[in-house]
């Protein structure tokens, strides 16, 4: 009699299948559309209508004076004020150890200071706060990276030695050649111009508010003010008569 065998077993092969990658998510907005020519029409009745609204320039304004803007240590001033919102004061303080550029993104980190007269004191800068703003725009990022490599700056070395006043006056030259502004541009113009663009873009308040360093929502608030002025289509289908 044969000895019984045992039951026949098949050993399956532990088969590691590889995670899948969750979806890429981007910003629910992709693709915003502006008319830049009735929002530059609609400024003035803005302005006029809203207490407390800053003036701001829009995009092709902007555009226009970094055109025109030949020296390259004020075009870099004039484009980090427009893509960051930092305050002069924040800007002046920058030193090339303030730019992060590693594999997740490049970007700045600013020291909250509120704009006053003169430098910020070294007590100033020590105990103010800090937030980072991403700077996604590879141009931009070429520049201040160029910059920094052409002015071997120290440690503690600022990128900009000059004061505020300066930049201010330079600016004021600056309008006659992009065939002048709608109004005087000073550097807070740029911060104003940051805000109210981010939000035609549908970017929220409350991350608008972070970027700009501002520590309530009620400061923020006045740049919402730019896209309720043109309400028209809000009564739009409601009859009266």
């Amino acid at each position: 009699m044969q000895p019984s065998q045992p039951p026949f077993t098949t050993t399956h092969a532990l088969v590691t299948k590889p995670r899948s990658e969750p979806p890429a998510i981007d910003y629910p907005i992709q693709v915003v559309e502006i008319d830049w020519q009735r929002l530059l029409a609609r400024r003035p009745l803005v302005l006029n209508t809203i207490d407390h609204m800053p003036r701001y320039l829009l995009k092709p304004e902007v555009l226009r004076l970094l055109d025109a803007e030949k020296h390259p240590t004020y075009r870099l001033i004039m484009d980090i004020m427009w893509t960051t919102g930092a305050r002069i004061s924040e800007v002046l303080a920058l030193k090339s150890g303030s730019f992060i550029h590693d594999n997740y993104g490049f970007g700045v980190i600013l020291k909250t200071l509120k704009t006053r007269a003169g430098r910020p004191s070294r007590r100033e800068l020590a105990r103010s706060p800090k937030r980072y703003i991403p700077i996604p725009d590879p141009l931009l990022q070429d520049r201040i990276l160029s910059y920094l490599a052409a002015g071997h700056f120290k440690a503690r070395e600022r990128l900009f030695p000059m004061c505020r006043q300066t930049v201010n006056r330079h600016i004021h030259q600056l309008e006659a050649k992009a065939e002048g502004t709608p109004f005087r541009v000073s550097c807070h113009t740029f911060r104003h111009s940051f805000a109210v663009h981010l939000l035609l873009h549908g970017r929220p308040l409350k991350l608008v508010g972070q970027l700009l360093g501002h520590k309530s929502i009620e400061s923020t608030e006045v740049y919402s003010n730019v896209l309720t002025v043109d309400a028209e289509h809000f009564l739009e289908g409601v009859g009266f008569h």
